[in-house]
């Protein structure tokens, strides 16, 4: 049977970014017309394949994967869309499902609303030439949004999204200005950071005075944020803003300077010789350390405990159970368990020889990729949003969106490079280690802790009655 002579199965492709919000791109007002447009063809062997809610930047749609394969068993010889850009708005995807997917399994294309026929020379050109225009539509409508950011930011005006803790925001004034009850908040976290405190307990603290305050992280990101200097940032770039300050600029680096010398495991600081090594091993969360003084007739009991900040911090599932159950360890028995691990470890340990010797930096590949997906769906919600503005949405209604996304995506990557920060390439080996456990009772206090965090990447706790663990930094 000759090409021409066979019956059209008939793919219709359709597609919508963002639901609802623009006019006449429903999936229901696509395929409504798509299947008028294959009636007056006289095609009646049609398929509808469709992708709900996916930007037209992204390849890896469902409805669009089914259809390629179905193209490839040869179920399909036609595919129809409304307009080009419902297949993709980047150039060189377009090109590839025409050329390497449609043209090389000989399936006929057609657009509903767009007069060209691929079948020809000029009608190929003319999707070519469509196509770039659809890219670099797409690319101005980027270009607007982050320059009109930037130039608020830039003469010193906030530039839209959530508010920093902190301050409010006066629409008349376009400017940020200072909740003092807040702002105490903010200069005791960076007070106390400075002064050594590790950001569990900050958090831990936080938290009984604001709900804001769940984790470390929230913590990590108000230390990190320069709003609270009186500067405003856009990308890398810094500006002075017009609104006033919670701690000064010196306060502020100083914060930055701890983070990096904690970060690179330099710092000796903290109360205790774990502090910061030490992570949950059933939710993953950090672990605080602190003590209580119990007072009774004729004597005082001290405690010094090490507990899961879920716990700690009664953080609460939705019916209303703590998510955390690792109970309380003494801290003296942790630290006793990772000194006396150092300390054994010799020629003849070859349990321990091996398993440092196959250890990875895999530790916080968990971590890592659930960062990797979050900035993956931010990235297809910015990228939705910019579809519906390129389809006809006024973009002064979404720029406050894109804005807010954009910084919450710029706090996700340094999350991701602090990771990668600490993901170093073979730190120590098995006999630095051994070296280490023999002139540990020749160190001083500040000497174990900067050591350790050389040789230890976390201290893993489990429920009592379950061995902890050492990750060490190999």
């Amino acid at each position: 049977m000759k090409p021409s002579d066979m019956p059209i199965r008939v793919a219709i492709y359709t597609r919508v970014s963002t639901l609802d919000q623009v006019e006449g791109y429903s999936l229901d007002n696509q395929r409504e017309r798509l299947m008028a447009f294959c009636a007056a063809q006289g095609w009646n062997d049609v398929t509808v394949y469709m992708d709900d809610g996916e930007s037209g930047t992204n390849m890896e749609r469902p409805g669009l994967k089914r259809m390629i394969r179905h193209i490839e068993e040869k179920k399909i010889n036609a595919v129809v869309v409304l307009k080009l850009d419902r297949l993709s708005r980047r150039q060189k995807d377009v090109l590839y499902l025409l050329e390497e997917v449609f043209e090389s399994n000989g399936v006929i294309f057609k657009s509903a609303t767009e007069p060209f026929d691929t079948s020809t020379p000029l009608g190929k050109a003319m999707i070519g030439v469509l196509a770039v225009f659809a890219q670099l539509e797409r690319d101005m409508i980027i270009e607007r949004t982050s320059t009109g950011r930037r130039q608020r930011i830039s003469s010193g005006k906030w530039g839209g999204g959530n508010v920093a803790y902190g301050y409010s925001f006066n629409k008349e004034l376009e400017k940020l200005e200072i909740v003092e009850e807040e702002a105490l908040v903010i200069r005791e976290i960076f007070s106390r950071y400075i002064k050594g405190e590790s950001r569990e307990s900050i958090a831990m603290w936080a938290s009984k005075r604001t709900s804001r305050f769940i984790d470390n992280t929230i913590v990590k990101n108000i230390l990190s944020r320069p709003t609270y200097a009186g500067k405003l940032q856009h990308g890398d770039e810094l500006f002075e803003g017009n609104h006033d300050p919670i701690v000064t600029t010196d306060e502020w680096q100083a914060a930055q300077t701890e983070m990096k010398r904690r970060r690179d495991g330099l710092s000796p600081k903290g109360a205790y010789l774990l502090t910061g090594l030490l992570r949950c091993g059933l939710c993953g969360g950090p672990i605080i350390q602190s003590n209580i003084t119990r007072k009774k007739p004729n004597k005082i009991y001290e405690y010094d405990f090490c507990a899961c900040a879920a716990q700690q911090i009664k953080r609460r599932t939705k019916d209303g159970h703590v998510k955390c159950t690792l109970g309380f360890h003494r801290r003296h028995e942790v630290e006793k368990f990772v000194i006396d691990r150092i300390k054994g470890i010799d020629d003849t340990d070859q349990l321990t020889r091996d398993k440092i010797n196959k250890q990875s930096q895999g530790s916080n590949d968990h971590v890592r990729k659930a960062l990797e997906s979050r900035i993956k769906t931010i990235e297809g919600e910015i990228n939705n949003l910019l579809d519906a503005i390129q389809a006809g949405l006024k973009a002064s209604t979404v720029t406050g969106r894109i804005a807010k996304l954009e910084r919450e995506k710029d706090a996700l990557d340094q999350q991701l490079d602090d990771i990668k920060d600490t993901e170093k390439p073979v730190v120590v080996d098995y006999e630095e280690i051994k070296r280490v456990g023999e002139m540990w009772d020749y160190l001083t206090e500040d000497e174990q802790k900067t050591i350790l965090r050389r040789v230890i990447l976390q201290v893993v706790l489990h429920p009592k009655g379950t061995d902890h663990e050492i990750i060490w930094n190999v």
